[in-house]
């Protein structure tokens, strides 16, 4: 701990405390923005895919009732999610739960396109172009975790080729051998001789 860290956490006591709360906080309010952006999707999946609103001119099919609301909500849920975890977990010392949100989000979207592809609200057969999404989003979401798991099993392996591999022989490795040397040597000599 630096010591601008040691004066901030004497100064106030409770900060640490404080900045577990808000990481928990702030991973909650991610959760929650994929969780509403989930439900936006699959409402909007369930009226034929596209919706707008606008009043009597505009030429399409309207959004489910809430979905304007339910957008603001998801962007006022990702902003304490972003702060809040930013400024906590370099607070705490924790990993980056950020890194998560990445994969949380494109997967859950991919799921749901794949899900509503494969089997359309509307009563289609197959619809091509989610499944596609599907196919995308999952790709997106599932590059950056088969990418750290790589690293991860990288860095395993590596650590364990580094613990069997031959040690080179240093000062303290000098002085074993050299005893055992002479060991050696005062085993083979004849006895009776002067040792």
């Amino acid at each position: 701990m630096t010591t601008a860290a040691a004066a901030g956490a004497a100064g106030f006591p409770g900060r640490r405390s404080v900045a577990v709360v808000v990481l928990g906080d702030g991973i909650a309010a991610g959760a929650a923005a994929t969780t509403i952006l989930s439900l936006i999707l699959r409402s909007v999946t369930a009226v034929g895919g596209s919706c707008a609103d606008g009043g009597p001119d505009v030429p399409t099919q309207p959004c489910p009732s809430g979905t304007g609301t339910a957008l603001l909500l998801v962007f006022a849920c990702a902003l304490p999610c972003l702060i809040g975890t930013l400024w906590a977990a370099s607070v705490v010392e924790a990993p980056m739960p950020l890194l998560l949100a990445w994969p949380a989000l494109f997967l859950t979207l991919g799921w749901n396109f794949l899900e509503d592809g494969l089997s359309p609200p509307m009563g289609e057969d197959v619809a091509l172009g989610f499944v596609v999404c599907g196919v995308l989003f999952v790709l997106v979401g599932a590059g950056p975790v088969l990418m750290g798991a790589w690293t991860v099993c990288k860095d395993r392996r590596s650590r364990r080729c580094d613990a069997t591999a031959p040690r080179p022989r240093g000062a303290g490795d000098a002085g074993a051998v050299s005893v055992a040397g002479r060991l050696e040597r005062l085993a083979a000599l004849p006895e009776g001789s002067d040792r």
